[in-house]
């Protein structure tokens, strides 16, 4: 339901918005694989909130034994996430901290 309403809106703004070059729309459709590879919301969560004790703890290791259909590599994505997200909030403080980033 959510993808025919997407491609109903996204349909609607390409008539409003005339293309000059032409789009096949019904190959698009047609090519989606549903064996791809889909994220758990909740693991990429679960990966990103448990970022910070992978390195202290190592426990959220043990949360790799769970057994569910694409769970692992959304809890790595998460972790992966979760760290960027760690570098980026150390840039910003240490930014501050200097006077070059100023956060309101």
């Amino acid at each position: 339901m959510k993808k025919n309403v997407l491609f109903c809106f996204f349909s609607l703004v390409s008539v409003i918005s005339f293309a000059a070059f032409p789009v096949e729309t019904q190959g698009i459709i047609s090519e989606i694989d549903p064996e791809r590879f889909k994220l758990d919301s909740w693991a990429f969560m679960i990966g990103i909130l448990t970022m910070p004790f992978l390195f202290l703890y190592g426990l959220p290791l043990a949360l790799l034994f769970i057994n569910k259909k694409n769970y692992r590599k959304s809890l790595a994505l998460g972790w992966l996430a979760g760290f960027v997200l760690i570098i980026l909030l150390l840039f910003a403080i240490e930014s501050v901290q200097s006077g070059g980033l100023l956060i309101y």
